[in-house]
């Protein structure tokens, strides 16, 4: 991979860890404002531990950029659907 496609690469997953860091913050302004103390420290725990686990991978992923994203994809596939599952939770509970 050569630099400009390399640097290219970790800059889209540095956007997408801003992206999943706004989706965090603003499921949790939703857990506090919407919820009681109690299920919104159930909900605030979740959203950090889904939060801590996808810095993790993405972090992984961009310090190794030249392996195939086949091995991080389920991974971040998987984030993605607690997000939107934590999310549609909050919002019909």
């Amino acid at each position: 991979m050569n630099g400009a496609a390399h640097e290219r690469t970790v800059l889209a997953w540095r956007r997408t860890l801003v992206s999943v860091t706004v989706v965090a913050l603003l499921l949790g302004r939703l857990a506090v404002v919407e919820l009681g103390a109690g299920p919104a420290a159930v909900a605030l725990t979740a959203t950090a531990v889904v939060w801590s686990a996808a810095v993790v991978v993405i972090q992984r992923r961009s310090a190794r950029v030249a392996t195939p994203i086949g091995r991080t994809l389920p991974a971040m596939v998987a984030l993605i659907l607690l997000y939107c599952v934590m999310g549609t939770l909050l919002l019909v509970s």
